[in-house]
């Protein structure tokens, strides 16, 4: 059995709203039939996160000038299957909203990562860094790396990747955290060999939705 090394537990995620850019027909025809705003500007502001109100009624207005039924004070229950269309696609090209917040994710924590590697690998050296929060397709996401020298690290530049704390065993080489380590970096102006000296780099992706190509959940290209 392994001891436990640290007693430093991760914040707890937090409940946020959907941003905009992450919806599509269904879901917003979902948030719409169940939310308890009164008005469409209400609903903006409300139950998607990172609005606020200059940008909902900027928002209405530039509907409004393509559709006339949009109005700040109408009704969501009003909105049909035509204008939903149009809103998900006004607010997906919309630039004005902020990404969103990464108050719902909870890492490993750097503390926890430096760790978990000087008890495993006793490196010489060791780093690591988090990433502000960051969006694709509004889904948020944060890095945590670690990178460890010399020490018990294995021979070579080897990569450990994450996923929402979880290892990703499989397809190593088709991912894009092996790719960028191999192929991207240049390890010499470092004055690291990438065959002979020892490195360990470990990266973790947290995310609400993880990129992974297809079902298997193996890598993300």
């Amino acid at each position: 059995s392994w001891a436990r090394t640290s007693d430093n537990m991760p914040p707890a995620p937090k409940t946020v709203q959907h941003h905009p850019s992450s919806l599509n027909n269904l879901l917003l025809q979902s948030l719409l039939d169940r939310t308890r705003a009164r008005t469409f500007l209400s609903f903006l502001i409300n139950d998607l996160s990172s609005v606020t109100k200059p940008v909902a009624s900027r928002l209405i207005a530039e509907l409004a000038g393509g559709d006339k039924r949009f109005e700040p004070d109408m009704h969501p229950s009003e909105i049909d299957s035509a204008q939903i269309n149009r809103v998900v696609q006004l607010l997906k090209a919309c630039d004005a909203v902020r990404n969103p917040s990464g108050s719902c994710l909870s890492g490993a924590g750097e503390y926890n990562l430096r760790l978990g590697v000087q008890r495993q690998y006793n490196p010489e050296m060791l780093f690591t860094t988090t990433s502000k929060a960051g969006a694709h397709d509004g889904h948020p996401f944060i890095l945590e790396c670690c990178l460890a020298y010399g020490g018990g690290c294995r021979p070579g530049i080897n990569v450990t990747r994450f996923a929402n704390r979880i290892p990703l065993l499989f397809e190593p080489g088709s991912d894009v955290a092996t790719k960028v380590c191999n192929k991207s970096v240049d390890w010499k102006q470092y004055h690291i060999d990438p065959v002979a000296s020892k490195v360990e780099v470990f990266i973790s992706l947290v995310s609400t939705k993880v990129p992974f190509k297809g079902t298997g959940k193996e890598y993300i290209p």
